[in-house]
């Protein structure tokens, strides 16, 4: 039994041990099985990293190839973008009037926001133009947030320079002009004589004439003074003169313009252009013209008939109100008619006998240019006196009304006295007649000039006029007082001269530029003064000689302009003068039989 038992023990440790082995054989074979499959893994993964190892190299390899060219079109891109920066060239070539500005700033104005224009240069060949119209240019131009430079071409006067100091640097080609800094208003001043007639009615008294007169004059100053502030500020630490010098209106060539600060550099468009380019950092760049840019075309401008690249007068009259303008005159054309252009009545029936009454002879018989108010104060004077004024609208009535008249007056003639006439007039002198002679070269009056009616100057018609050769007197030309720049009264304005002294009862006189002249002898105010053409002197304004006086002025003795200083009572000192009483001879005989005519004076005579 115990054998027994031992022998199942021992069987079944038998059994256990071969359990044993099968199961570790099992677990043998089990591990080299998942080596297998281990490796079988492994070798798959590895070769599925090489794989992925090679198309990872041939693609970062392809995205090498795609980075260099993206970098070489992107050097290609930003060197087009830089090429693309353009300097805009502004031409400012024409008389800076609305229409032209409102053109012009319409595309101006599209720089503001366009980030390619990387600069602009105004190209300038102008004489200025109207006030409103220039400081609107100079604004916009002012408020560009771009660099601007200016360079004249010619001409930068007035308006046009105006507009140049708003850039930041001005050239000037060698042989341009640049300056005249300074305001032209055109105002005939017989306008604020004119009544309102009954058909306008207005609610305030000045609602018609905009201003007195003189205010007029005043503001004229102010606008000069806006303008010198703008050359100032524009300028600023590169003038190299005093601001009287830019006052006095002058035009300068581009050498002393640059001498005095005016512009930075003699040179061109090119020189301008390079210049800028170096101050922006601009090395691929393109120029163009404003109007290319927005395919546009300066020639769509209206421009005015301009006869001679000169502006007619009655255009200027017309094109701005007020007529203000910052303009070179040298721009504007005057016409020159020598022809009579005084009002003339209707002629009188044949008169009755009447009994004696004083009277003086007002001259009409030699194309005279009288201003409206002048007749006017001439007329009061005389009336208040007890004389009548009588015309005399040719030589041969010249002749007889000197027969018996009192005086004589004689303003602006544009035709010569005949031998016949310029006797007739010096024998009454002789006789005790007096005489009046107002030469003006700055009065004006009203012309005809279909289809125009126009306004010229006495300077422009007046011709050499023997008469006063007969008392050793002629004209010269206007003087000025050049001490008066920068003036903020009208009345110290450079064109009033003032004149002290206690001849002609004329202690305080201010004439608005009086014409000198040259005499051997006789009474002679005379002042220190400025003529152009002969310089600074002491120049003679009024003369009398015997009983014939010449005086320098006439529009100084016309409303507005009579009330400055002393000039209404120097004015009524020489109508006293003309009408005193004194002894008269009565003129000689005439011969028997019919008086002799005199042959009608040509219309345009001039003597050599």
């Amino acid at each position: 039994m115990a054998k027994a038992l031992a022998l199942a023990g021992l069987v079944l440790a038998i059994a256990a041990l071969a359990l044993g082995i099968a199961l570790w054989w099992g677990l043998l074979n089990a591990e080299r099985t998942i080596t297998m499959k281990i490796d079988d893994v492994r070798s798959s993964i590895t070769a599925e990293v090489k794989t992925l190892n090679s198309s990872l190299t041939e693609r970062l390899a392809s995205i090498n190839k795609t980075l260099e060219e993206l970098t070489v079109r992107v050097k290609r891109l930003e060197k087009r973008a830089a090429a693309e920066r353009e300097i805009v060239i502004v031409p400012v070539d024409q008389p800076i009037f609305d229409y032209y500005v409102d053109f012009l700033i319409k595309y101006v104005k599209k720089l503001q926001f366009d980030n390619k224009t990387a600069g602009v240069i105004l190209l300038i060949n102008s004489p200025g133009g109207a006030v409103g119209a220039t400081e609107r240019l100079y604004s916009t131009i002012k408020g560009l947030n771009k660099t601007v430079y200016a360079v004249v071409a010619g001409l930068a006067a007035s308006g046009a320079y105006y507009t140049a100091v708003a850039a930041g640097r001005i050239y000037a080609t060698p042989s341009s002009w640049v300056g005249s800094i300074g305001v032209v208003a055109l105002l005939w001043p017989d306008e604020y004589l004119i009544d309102l007639p009954d058909y306008i009615y207005t609610t305030g008294p000045f609602k018609y004439y905009g201003m007195d007169l003189t205010e007029f004059y005043n503001d004229i100053e102010k606008t000069r003074a806006n303008f010198v502030a703008a050359v100032l500020k524009g300028r600023a630490g590169r003038l190299k003169a005093d601001p009287e010098v830019f006052e006095t209106a002058k035009i300068f060539n581009a050498e002393t313009a640059l001498r005095l600060g005016l512009i930075d550099k003699i040179g061109g468009l090119w020189d301008a252009v390079e210049d800028m380019a170096r101050e922006l950092g601009l090395k691929n760049y393109t120029v163009v013209d404003i109007y290319e840019k927005y395919n546009a075309t300066g020639f769509g401008i209206v421009v005015p008939l301009i006869s001679g690249n000169k502006i007619p007068l009655q255009f200027l009259m017309n094109v701005s109100a007020p007529p203000v303008f910052y303009l070179w005159p040298g721009a504007i054309q005057i016409p020159h008619h020598p022809i009579n252009v005084t009002p003339m009545p209707p002629a009188a029936p044949p008169e009755e006998k009447k009994p004696y009454r004083p009277y003086v002879v007002l001259d009409l018989s030699h194309g005279n240019i009288i201003p409206r108010g002048f007749f006017e104060v001439l007329a009061k004077e005389l009336v208040e006196r007890g004389f009548a004024l009588r015309l005399a609208r040719d030589e041969l009535s010249l002749q007889q009304l000197l027969e018996n008249a009192t005086g004589l007056i004689i303003v602006n003639p544009t035709v010569p006295f005949t031998d016949l006439a310029a006797e007739a007039v010096y024998n009454a002198t002789r006789r005790g007649v007096r005489a009046l002679y107002f030469a003006d070269m700055r009065a004006s009056g009203m012309i005809s000039a279909p289809p125009f009616i126009i306004i010229t100057p006495y300077s422009a018609t007046t011709v050499f006029d023997p008469l006063l050769t007969y008392f050793n007197i002629t004209v010269i030309r206007a003087v000025y007082n050049f001490t008066g720049l920068g003036a903020h009264d009208f009345a110290a304005n450079w064109q009033y001269v003032h004149v002290n002294g206690s001849l002609f009862n004329a202690s305080r006189l201010i004439l608005l530029s009086p014409t000198a002249f040259a005499a051997t002898s006789g009474l002679k105010l005379r002042v220190k003064a400025y003529m152009f053409g002969y310089g600074e002197d002491v120049y003679t304004i009024a003369v009398r000689t015997g009983n014939f006086t010449a005086v320098g002025s006439v529009r100084s003795f016309t409303p507005y302009f009579i009330q400055l200083g002393d000039n209404y009572k120097f004015f009524k000192t020489l109508i006293n003068w003309l009408v005193e009483p004194r002894p008269i001879a009565p003129p000689p005989k005439r011969p028997s039989g019919p008086t002799p005519l005199i042959p009608p004076i040509p219309p345009h005579t001039t003597y050599p």
